[in-house]
């Protein structure tokens, strides 16, 4: 039988991990189909041409929430990954890490797609997050090297 015993504050690893990062993804998925409907993208269509996006801003903006989405989805796992492994050595401080992600991807999310900077550039609004995303791996990286080290 195994037995995972978590520190104390694991709860609010939790509430990041497995909630306030599932979350973000829904809301990224509402933002992508509203654009989606606006622009009138029809599925299954993943982006709109370029033909369509000098012809209506709208298009753009759907093409900039459908990256947006896209990037998330590339990095959300890891990051939910390396917050719970994390957590296990440094709960607060993974909490706090994985936090500060969130708010910086709703940041990149909103700039990317309602800043109407050209080519997406609104993203860099949040851009920090690599940075974030980075101690949590080095966290990781350093919590697990620290057990069998």
């Amino acid at each position: 039988m195994f037995t995972l015993t978590v520190p104390e504050g694991y709860g609010a690893v939790i509430a990041v991990a497995l909630g306030a990062i599932p979350v973000l993804g829904f809301v990224h998925g509402i933002v992508t189909g509203s654009t989606r409907k606006k622009a009138q993208i029809p599925y299954p269509h993943t982006y709109a041409t370029v033909e369509q996006c000098k012809a209506d801003p709208k298009a753009e903006q759907f093409n900039c929430a459908q990256r947006a989405h896209a990037n998330f989805l590339e990095n959300s796992s890891q990051t939910m990954l390396f917050t719970l492994v994390a957590g296990l050595k440094y709960p607060q401080l993974a909490a706090g890490l994985g936090a500060a992600w969130v708010v910086l991807r709703a940041l990149f999310l909103h700039g990317y797609v309602y800043s109407g900077k050209s080519e997406g550039k609104g993203r860099y609004r949040g851009g920090l997050f690599w940075l974030v995303q980075g101690a949590l791996w080095w966290l990781t990286v350093f919590g697990v090297a620290k057990e069998l080290f």
